[in-house]
């Protein structure tokens, strides 16, 4: 059955003979080589015209004449048996062949063989074991291969994985050969690991080197990076070509199937409340702009006081509007410590409640409730505690001032020195307990509050030995309670607890220093990673547990815009999980940045309060020196990364909060609004929700189609992997098929139903492992158990059976969720993740297997086509906007006739896009590899789907949710239009609506045509 869905039905108005031209993806034909497992890999050379393509099963390399392509003619089939075992990938350029090779055994170097484009052997170079993807770099001078290195069956042998970079730039007769391998890696496995990046191989005996497993390789537009997939690994690693390093291994994470595509909605707080509040307007300098309202670097959510549309929310600002530090070096006279100046030097702490209605963007500011000492009177600042410790409090002395006297100046600026505040916060956290009492955290002591509902400081907790600290030691009690570990005080400047949460189970509340303690010194400032979580009981302030939480990237910052080097804020969300904010210090135009929502974990994490480790030089200490030492982090799952879904509140994202419906609420620190302090004058809300489009069929054996959530997370595990430049950003895209490690010596793979799962974790464990539920599910038994004890706190799926877009950091930007499952199921019923034409039976596996993924640019636009390995289709997607591709065409040319019998091009292995220009009948081609078929497929990319694209880019209004059941969909804004079934009929008409009831359709996919607002298009399920 042919299956070619572009929706020429928009063009009513064209001819019958217009409507008969190619305007698809149009099969031109294929040539087969008469044999199952062969036509593996496909290459395309511009000049001879000829497709190259590897034939596993017969150790051979084919070579086809397509200068008409509705007319392939193969040239000869060259016996590559005097090269080694078999051929893995081929690729053209520049009149040179290069052919992959792995050895006769496997485990051994592998080669690379050079023909001429008439099959002439030329030369053959020795790589790492098991090359399994080669392509050339841009400029044709170098080849890289990616070797996989795959162990033997018993696991008695496991070679590294390689890249090796094969420069042809005197002739392939003079090639030489790098090859780097990942030994550098191999005292960092725990920290790859905590990164999730998967090392498990041979029970978790593998080394870093052995275990990553290269298996494709994409250049950038620029050449000067290539990115490495690592399948079984989910990551990929990144490659600079100019120096040849292997400069990082970035996680692409993991899928979570109870959840969806991230989205933000973003509310500015001070534009939205009228008459946003001024704190007071300076003197100095002959008058300064008023200081508004902001600084907000914690919030906590009252469920209690919240319904459905009206959110009640908490904030707490920072120590007040300040400008950045006067080195003590500058100061005259010198001082003892840097000088911090405070633009209001009477700026008192406060709480901040205000109500969003969700169902009209409203926001109210309902109070500030002023913080003071015990004594209900007196203020708490923002300024430090300790004289001779802390940074010097000053203010601004001119004579417009109060202030006129001078007691330092600094590069002319003469500033007041304020008293300092026993009491004073920089607070940085804010929650409620259970008895209705605020508990915040202080950044710059570190200190852990405790106020009563109206403001008035009922405890201050500080490490042991704060009253030594400074000038003149003071009496016991004088900065608070000293009940917290003094290793406390070793926090780096301006960087202590940045996070507090709240058990109220436990009635612990936990507090998260910012970034690492200087411990042993400064020198771990940006070689550690340890960041520590301190639990105190809140009856007594007493420690009661610790743990270590690692972070992404301080200690190795690898490629990256900037150092991930602090905590944000931390809320709990019940059976010991946190949501913890972790970030960089890019501002809010970097669309790479990285703001990290992680859930962790405590459950197997390793309490070292009270235990015989001493932690005064916990710093000093890598993850994989901490393992050694039996100390586990805890675990860290990626939720959202918030500059790629949109969130530009700041460079400081420092409030979260955990909200119904799985909702996710930040909010930024914007400096009190002070220009350029703190990126921006807002103060922006942001609420990250998640459309319900992550779900997937779990199961042969459940009678049916059942494209729903599941409580797994799925590994993306990536095979074939393509790149494409937008706006000057490069972006990866991936082909999400996922792979398990199932040999003799060692298998990680089992069906949910054979694992014994938490019964914390999955209280519904027996429903869930019936095998109409999750229980034919495969999974894999290396990751899921965080304590060790047998049962699984998580259960894991193999790939996201979907294509990703990723920025170059490894930042997930778009994911097509569930639509290869409901746009197959829209096209194919009656054979829905299909194994060999048997319906159903993928379902458990891995879906579809989408496996292979090519890019092509058609003028200023770029397209996607990424093939399923199961199913035997290509889809075709627009991804222009890299963070909003649209869904273009299906194709198929598989048959299953009524006996189960399945002909025709099966199993995409290997797409290659030919643009016009280069193409033999000067039209875009796809020339694929069909593997199970033997068949090389010609393919013509018609007219109407560029077309069809321009149509939906340029629509001014968007569809949700989509695709659609039952009931409405919305539209973003109110529009007027028609509404056209598949075969261009009209079925609905509406005007100045803003939803549309869509029950009384059937199933399939239709067109929205507007007067004003352009095309859409939404599938009915």
């Amino acid at each position: 059955m042919l299956k070619n869905y572009t929706f020429i039905f928009l063009f009513l108005a064209a001819s019958l003979a217009a409507q008969a031209q190619i305007t698809d993806l149009h099969h031109l034909a294929s040539y087969s080589t008469g044999s199952s497992d062969a036509a593996e890999v496909v290459a395309f050379d511009p000049d001879s015209k000829k497709v190259f393509f590897t034939s596993g099963d017969a150790n051979e390399l084919g070579i086809l004449d397509i200068r008409d392509p509705q007319n392939p003619t193969l040239i000869t089939n060259i016996s590559l048996a005097a090269y080694g075992g078999g051929p893995n990938s081929v690729d053209v350029k520049n009149g040179i062949v290069a052919v992959a090779m792995e050895a006769n055994t496997s485990t051994d170097p592998g080669s690379v063989v050079f023909f001429d484009t008439a099959g002439v052997y030329l030369n053959e170079v020795l790589v790492g074991a098991l090359p399994d993807m080669l392509l050339f770099t841009n400029n044709g001078n170098t080849i890289l291969t990616a070797n996989e290195g795959e162990p033997s069956d018993d696991y008695s042998i496991d070679p590294n994985g390689s890249v090796s970079i094969i420069d042809i730039s005197n002739g392939v007769g003079s090639a030489v050969v790098n090859t780097l391998d990942f030994t550098s890696y191999n005292d960092k496995k725990v920290s790859l690991t905590n990164k999730g990046i998967r090392i498990f191989g041979n029970n978790g005996a593998a080394s870093v080197s052995e275990d990553l497993e290269p298996e494709f390789i994409t250049v950038t537009e620029d050449g000067n990076y290539a990115y490495i997939n690592c399948q079984e690994n989910n990551a990929l690693a990144l490659l600079d070509l100019n120096t040849e390093e292997i400069v990082d291994i970035l996680p692409l994470g993991y899928k979570n199937h109870l959840l969806g595509t991230p989205q933000v909605d973003s509310y500015v707080l001070n534009n939205l409340v009228t008459n946003w509040p001024t704190l007071g307007t300076p003197a100095y300098n002959g008058g300064q702009p008023p200081v508004m309202l902001g600084g907000f670097s914690g919030m906590y959510y009252d469920a209690s006081q919240s319904n459905a549309t009206q959110h009640v929310f908490y904030v707490i600002p920072d120590r007040g509007p300040n400008d950045a530090v006067v080195s003590k070096s500058s100061t005259v006279p010198a001082s003892s410590q840097n000088l911090r100046p405070f633009k209001l030097p009477n700026y008192q702490g406060r709480v901040v409640k205000f109500t969003l209605n969700s169902s009209n963007g409203t926001v109210t500011l309902n109070n500030q409730i002023l913080l003071t000492r015990a004594d209900s009177v007196t203020p708490i600042s923002g300024r430090g505690n300790i004289p001779g410790f802390d940074e010097v409090p000053v203010t601004y002395s001119d004579v417009s001032t109060s202030y006129s006297d001078t007691d330092y100046s600094s590069a002319g600026v003469i500033y007041h020195e304020l008293a300092y505040d026993e009491f004073g916060g920089d607070f940085e956290g804010i929650l409620i307990d259970k008895n209705g009492d605020f508990w915040m955290c202080d950044e710059y002591r570190p200190a852990i509050y405790q106020f009563s509902s109206n403001g008035v400081m009922k405890k201050r907790y500080v490490p042991s030995g704060t009253s030594n600290l400074g000038n003149t030691p003071q009496p016991v009690g004088t900065y608070g309670d000293e009940t917290l570990p003094a290793v406390y005080a070793k926090r780096r400047a301006n960087r202590g607890f940045e996070a507090i949460a709240y058990d109220s189970d436990k009635h612990v509340v936990y507090a998260f220093i910012q970034s690492p303690l200087y411990n042993p010194s400064s020198s771990t400032k940006n070689n550690s990673d340890v960041i520590r979580i301190l639990g105190i009981d809140a009856n007594t302030g007493m420690p009661a547990e610790e743990y270590i939480y690692l972070l992404e990237r301080n200690q190795y910052a690898g490629f990256s815009s900037s150092r991930v080097d602090k905590i944000g804020d931390a809320v709990y969300t019940g059976n010991g999980k946190f949501l913890v904010l972790e970030r960089d210090s890019e501002g809010p135009t970097v669309a790479v940045g990285k703001k990290y929502v992680y859930e962790i974990n405590l459950k197997g994490a390793t309490n070292i309060h009270n235990t015989a480790f001493s932690p005064d030089t916990l710093e000093a200490f890598s993850a994989d020196e901490l393992a050694s030492m039996g100390i586990q982090a805890v675990y860290k799952t990626k939720v959202v990364n918030l500059p790629s879904v949109g969130y530009n509140g700041s460079d400081k994202a420092e409030g979260v909060a955990l909200l119904p419906n799985n909702q996710i609420a930040v909010i930024n620190d914007n400096d009190f609004g002070l220009a350029g302090a703190g990126i921006t004058d807002n103060s922006v809300l942001g609420i990250v929700s998640f459309d319900d489009d992550y779900s997937f069929d779990a199961s042969n054996r459940d009678n049916g189609v059942n494209i729903t959530n599941h409580p797994t997370l799925g590994m993306y595990m990536p095979d074939a992997i393509s790149s494409f430049e937008s706006g000057g950003i490069n972006y990866i895209i991936t082909a999400n098929e996922g792979d398990a490690r199932d040999y003799d010596g060692y298998s990680e793979e089992e069906r949910v139903k054979d694992l014994v799962l938490d019964t914390v974790a999955y209280p519904n464990a027996s429903a869930l492992q019936q095998d109409a539920d999750l229980g034919r599910l495969k999974t894999t038994t290396a990751h899921g158990d965080y304590d060790g004890d047998g049962a699984h706190e998580q259960i894991y799926s193999y790939g996201a059976r979907s294509f990703s877009i990723f920025d170059p950091y490894g930042n997930l930007v778009f994911d097509s969720g569930n639509q290869f499952a409901l746009e197959t199921n829209s096209q194919e019923p009656a054979l829905f993740n299909e194994d060999e034409g048997e319906f159903d039976n993928r379902s458990d596996d891995k879906g579809v297997e989408p496996e292979a993924v090519t890019v092509g640019k058609v003028g200023n636009n770029t397209y996607a086509f990424i093939g399923f390995e199961r199913q035997s289709a290509i889809v075709m997607y627009d991804i222009t906007d890299p963070k909003s591709p649209q869904f273009i065409t299906y194709y198929n040319t598989r048959e299953v006739d009524t006996s189960g019998a399945v002909s025709g091009d099966v199993s995409p292995e290997i797409i290659k896009f030919v643009p016009a220009s280069e193409s033999p009948n000067s039209e875009n081609l796809l020339v694929v590899g069909y593997e199970v078929s033997g068949t090389v497929g010609l393919i013509q990319v018609g007219g109407q789907v560029f077309t069809t694209a321009e149509e939906l880019r340029q629509a001014q209004f968007d569809i949700y949710p989509n695709p659609v059941t039952s009931g409405s969909i919305q539209f973003s804004t109110e529009v007027s239009g028609v509404v056209y079934n598949e075969l261009g009929q009209s079925v609905l008409q509406f005007s100045r609506a803003s939803s549309l009831n869509v029950d009384k359709l059937s199933r399939g996919m239709y067109i929205i045509k507007t007067e004003e607002m352009g095309v859409q298009r939404f599938l009915k399920f």
